[in-house]
């Protein structure tokens, strides 16, 4: 039961554009404003998405996978059902709360982002959840100070958050400007790391179709693989989501 929890909780992330910079070639600094303005041009324009996913999940030596269904409105909410032969659980996310049941324990959950927040060491919300899925900043660019350097060819963008005392590291690939890789780290050696890998190009927007996610705090670390493929894009999709009756709520 609760590595059904867990597993949900922590999911909730045409041509091949990954391209590498020639090993002859010198990469050289622009003005972060022309860096940032490259990396907006790469913001996508969905409105509506849904994704099909194999999720690979090892916490503490124990691999458990899953197929997952992930329905997207942009903003607004997120539906991901879970299913290994027959259906597992499903959750739902909206801006201020989530919801969630499994059916082999028949419970429910209700309430806000804490739990989650607490397991992958930031502070989610609905929008840092679909920015983690579609490959873009957890938090927005525009919203901090950033630095830039170069680390293994590619852009490095970093800032510190003096009031929660976080680091933030945003990779960029210098040819797509594609977001290969974000991290998160604070004071008390805990961190979120999220990579990104063959991106794909649809309908004028571009998606990884690799995540790996890892969450790392006292010795402990749990990791994330997503495998996935853009099904549906900019047609109106439904959410479907309704608690069974007779379910048990569980408090995390």
């Amino acid at each position: 039961m609760r590595k059904i929890i867990i597993v949900f909780f922590l999911l909730i992330t045409s041509c091949n554009l990954t391209k590498n910079a020639s090993s002859n070639s010198v990469l050289k600094k622009i003005p972060t404003k022309i860096l940032k303005e490259k990396i907006d041009n790469n913001k996508n324009k969905f409105s509506y998405l849904m994704l099909r996913s194999q999720a690979t999940i090892v916490n503490n030596g124990s691999t458990n996978q899953f197929n997952l269904s992930i329905r997207l409105k942009k903003q607004e909410q997120i539906l991901i059902s879970g299913s290994l032969l027959i259906p597992l659980f499903k959750g739902l996310l909206t801006k201020n709360n989530l919801a969630f049941y499994e059916k082999l324990n028949k419970s429910f959950y209700k309430g806000n982002y804490d739990y989650i927040s607490e397991l992958l060491n930031f502070q989610f919300s609905l929008s840092s959840f679909e920015n983690l899925i579609t490959g873009k900043p957890i938090v927005n660019l525009n919203n901090q100070k950033l630095r830039q350097s170069l680390e293994n060819k590619n852009y490095l963008l970093s800032s510190f958050d003096r009031k929660n005392k976080l680091n933030y590291k945003y990779y960029f690939e210098p040819i797509t400007f594609n977001l290969t890789k974000q991290v998160v780290t604070d004071n008390k050696q805990s961190s979120l790391t999220i990579e990104y890998d063959n991106f794909k190009a649809i309908d004028k927007n571009i998606f990884p179709q690799k995540v790996i996610i890892i969450a790392q705090s006292k010795g402990k670390e749990l990791k994330i693989n997503l495998n996935s493929k853009v099904r549906r894009i900019n047609e109106e999709i439904s959410f479907p989501f309704k608690i069974p009756s007779g379910y048990k709520k569980i408090q995390l």
